[in-house]
């Protein structure tokens, strides 16, 4: 599937607005991968969305940046987090004006792989006597939102998947930790420990560029609406 979606080379100049780590992570990953970047939009600077976006900035700007794309029907890709409160507006947006979004609190497929198998042992370890669950949450000192989007994520797979305890979330901000997330099911007599840590930002930069790709298809195949990681996979 994904070898059949159009190359970066093939897809308009693309936007970045964020100049933060993972903004520039990506930057450098589209033009890697042969794509161009039209403009590198920094705060503050005036800007109008044209040919495709990736959103990259904080909780408090997200939300205006993704509706002025919708508006103009710019398919936009954003990897913000702290705005999903927002969520059923931007989803409004979208089907007012026939956009495409596509969000999502961490690109690294291999995280989604780790959601996806947190469920199935959720429904396993949920059957067991004695098992207290909680979520570990560690990255560098400069991340703004507490708990992160991925360990928010990863809470509402194990609860959907049926946990019906206590599910904490334990966050740590620590030097420059490019983010580990770990689940942990616990007794008096052993743990039981699922966990993703991240070596360094490439993943999740060539996951967005994945999710820039598949998004521009949805667009040009007159397909708008709101997307995540899961719809892509």
């Amino acid at each position: 599937m994904i070898d059949s979606l159009p190359q970066p080379h093939d897809l308009p100049p693309l936007t970045v607005v964020g100049a933060g780590k993972l903004g520039q992570a990506v930057s450098g990953a589209w033009k890697d991968a042969g794509g161009q970047i039209g403009r590198e939009i920094r705060s503050g600077q005036p800007w109008t969305p044209e040919g495709m976006v990736f959103e990259a900035t904080a909780p408090e700007a997200a939300l205006p940046h993704l509706l002025r794309c919708l508006e103009h029907q710019v398919p936009v890709v954003t990897g913000t987090t702290g705005w999903l409160s927002h969520l059923p507006q931007v989803q409004e947006a979208a089907k007012d004006h026939q956009g495409t979004l596509f969000w999502s609190t961490n690109f690294s497929p291999a995280v989604h792989a780790t959601h996806l198998i947190a469920r199935e042992a959720t429904r396993i370890m949920a059957l067991l006597d004695g098992y207290e669950a909680s979520i570990q949450d560690v990255h560098h000192v400069h991340k703004k939102d507490a708990p992160s989007g991925t360990a928010l994520t990863l809470q509402e797979h194990v609860l959907q998947a049926g946990w019906t305890k206590d599910l904490p979330i334990e966050s740590e901000r620590i030097g420059e930790v490019v983010g580990l997330h770990k689940l942990l099911w616990e007794s008096d007599h052993d743990c039981v420990a699922l966990q993703h840590e991240a070596k360094s930002r490439l993943g999740f930069a060539q996951g967005a560029v994945m999710a820039l790709r598949w998004t521009w298809a949805r667009h040009q195949g007159n397909l708008p609406g709101v997307y995540t990681m899961t719809d892509l996979f």
